[in-house]
């Protein structure tokens, strides 16, 4: 999800039944789906890279 977001590569997610382990899983997919976000997913440095990337753009766009 990172190289998704910060280096604006083109990802797909296929998902099949069989990949399904734990009801876990199956709740962090739904969380994604449903909020784009799954809770405590990214470590500190991942925030970091993120606020960098965002940062880069928005200054690159002229965007306050």
């Amino acid at each position: 999800m990172l190289s998704a977001g910060c280096d604006a590569l083109k990802t797909t997610f296929i998902l099949n039944d069989t990949q399904i382990m734990h009801e876990s899983f199956l709740e962090d997919v739904n969380n994604i789906l449903n909020t784009g976000e799954i809770t405590n997913i990214y470590a500190k440095e991942d925030f970091d890279r993120m606020g960098d990337s965002l940062s880069t753009d928005l200054a690159r766009q002229k965007i306050p």
